[in-house]
């Protein structure tokens, strides 16, 4: 029996030269920023063009290499003369922006601040010789940040963003800066709250007067420095599939309660320290403990206490408490 003939499709290749090429235009300055971002409306014609592939394509290599270059040759007619045509460029509302959000120190004694982050990387830390409680720059894409701020000496502050969904396929050819860097003041206590997202988040919370932390992880790998106290406090943190990394200060009394999932989740103790670890679940990640600990009971399957010989005479002591564990590995050394 005779096999059937098998056509070699030109239509990926000519895909692959035509974005080659808008790249060089653009590169040349022959295709502005606006232009690549109005493209994005165009987004419907991938699909068109893909489809018409499938149907002729497929039979005829011909065919697909002619649906190739047509829908190359009118993007790039739309990208070059688009403009001349009166195709407006994207409003304020559809291109990357950056806003700022401050709120004085004043009579404040106390703050709560919960951040809900989002897909853009976030830098979080103490302000420098500020009169400021917060201070934040935003970048973002189109949709809306909502910074809110109550109360007077106790304040309250949240920030999110709401997205526009129109714009999920836009891609930033500006390539503005869009992190968020947000800063907090060490001359209050702050009750901390952090909601992450798919953006990474480097929380160096060394010189704040940390009261509580309370971080909830998602996707992105979060990398927190936690600070030395006067007083106890409680640091609790649920990770998702992003890694998460945390340092733990010396000279504070701090407890430590890790909630994890499927990403990795590294503890890094001070030299020296009096810790004491409490596992409560097995999970089926691997579970690595610093080696000169104690085992003072032992469930199995990784359920167990331990300490160090110095825990308990210790002025400053170190608790970690792992009520909840994933797939993903935890190790603290």
């Amino acid at each position: 029996m005779q096999n059937p003939r098998r056509y070699r499709s030109f239509f990926w290749p000519i895909i692959l030269i035509g974005v080659g090429a808008i790249w060089l235009l653009a590169n040349l300055n022959l295709i502005t920023v606006a232009s690549l971002d109005n493209l994005v409306n165009l987004w419907p014609l991938i699909l068109i063009v893909i489809g018409l592939n499938l149907l002729f394509g497929h039979q005829n290599p011909w065919a697909g290499a002619v649906i190739g270059v047509l829908a190359i040759g009118a993007v790039i007619a739309f990208l070059v003369f688009g403009p001349a045509l009166g195709i407006a460029a994207p409003s304020a509302a559809q291109t990357p922006q950056v806003e700022t959000f401050t709120t004085p120190l004043d009579n404040t004694s106390l703050a709560n601040m919960v951040l809900n982050l989002s897909s853009e990387s976030s830098d979080i830390h103490a302000l420098n010789n500020s009169a400021n409680l917060f201070d934040a720059t935003i970048g973002h894409w189109s949709g809306t940040v909502i910074y809110t701020v109550t109360g007077d000496q106790v304040k309250s502050i949240k920030l999110s963003q709401v997205t526009n969904p129109a714009n999920w396929f836009r891609f930033n050819f500006s390539f503005t800066n869009l992190n968020w860097d947000i800063g907090i003041s060490p001359d209050v206590p702050v009750d901390l709250t952090i909601d992450g997202a798919s953006g990474s988040v480097a929380a160096d919370l060394s010189g704040l007067n940390l009261s509580a932390l309370q971080a909830s992880m998602a996707s992105g790998s979060s990398n927190f420095t936690l600070p030395q106290s006067k007083n106890a406090y409680v640091a609790s943190i649920e990770s998702g599939s992003g890694s998460v990394h945390a340092n733990l200060p010396a000279a504070t009394t701090l407890t430590l309660q890790l909630d994890s999932a499927s990403g990795s989740v590294n503890i890094s103790l001070p030299s020296n320290a009096a810790v004491r670890i409490e596992v409560t679940d097995s999970g089926s990640g691997s579970l690595n403990l610093p080696s000169n600990l104690q085992s003072i009971s032992s469930a199995g399957n990784g359920v167990g206490t331990w300490e160090s010989s110095n825990y308990a005479t210790a002025a400053n002591k170190i608790l970690i408490q792992v009520m909840n564990r994933g797939s993903g590995s935890i190790n603290i050394d």
